[in-house]
């Protein structure tokens, strides 16, 4: 009788277990230090708007290229947006953005035009990213340059949960896929 009363008692008992990753506390440093980048690239649009004698806040020399690259990226976002909706630029699982491989998308398609455009964004995009990423290391003492590789492929996969429909993205295991 007593097995089947401890039987019966753990039966109506659940756990809820969660487990915290080393991806998802990751995750969680490169998202805060992005959304810092955000904000600091706001406080300062918003000083070169305004009041033309008012001072921009200092702002360190590490920071300030990494916010130039931010800025870079919303300047050319517009462009890469749509030559991705077009599938002639796609992102790769370790965070960049590339032509799309033949037979994968449009890219054969393309105009001379929109290669050239494409070429061009590339090599912006892939530049300013990697500022982000030096600077997302250098602002947490947890992490280090041996974590490049990591921190690249979490903001791979912020970029994928962030697309629109139509995206093209590499997996994790390196194969192309449309969301």
């Amino acid at each position: 009788m007593k097995k089947l009363v401890f039987v019966v008692l753990l039966s109506g008992c659940s756990f809820n277990v969660e487990v915290t990753s080393q991806r998802t506390a990751l995750e969680n440093q490169v998202m805060g230090a992005y959304k810092e980048l955000e904000d600091d690239l706001v406080l300062v649009s918003s000083v070169r708007q305004g009041d033309a004698s008012a001072e921009a806040p200092a702002v360190a020399p590490g920071k300030k290229v990494a916010l130039d690259a931010r800025q870079n990226q919303e300047f050319n976002r517009d462009d890469v947006e749509e030559l991705k909706e077009k599938e002639i630029l796609g992102e790769t699982a370790q965070g960049g953005l590339v032509v799309l491989p033949r037979g994968t998308g449009k890219s054969g398609a393309a105009s001379p035009k929109e290669l050239k455009l494409a070429e061009t964004l590339i090599a912006e995009e892939n530049r300013d990213r990697a500022e982000v990423w030096k600077r997302i290391i250098a602002s947490n003492t947890n992490l280090s340059e041996k974590d490049l590789l990591d921190v690249r492929k979490t903001y791979a996969k912020m970029q994928r949960e962030a697309a629109g429909p139509g995206t093209w993205y590499q997996s994790e295991a390196g194969n192309w896929q449309k969301k």
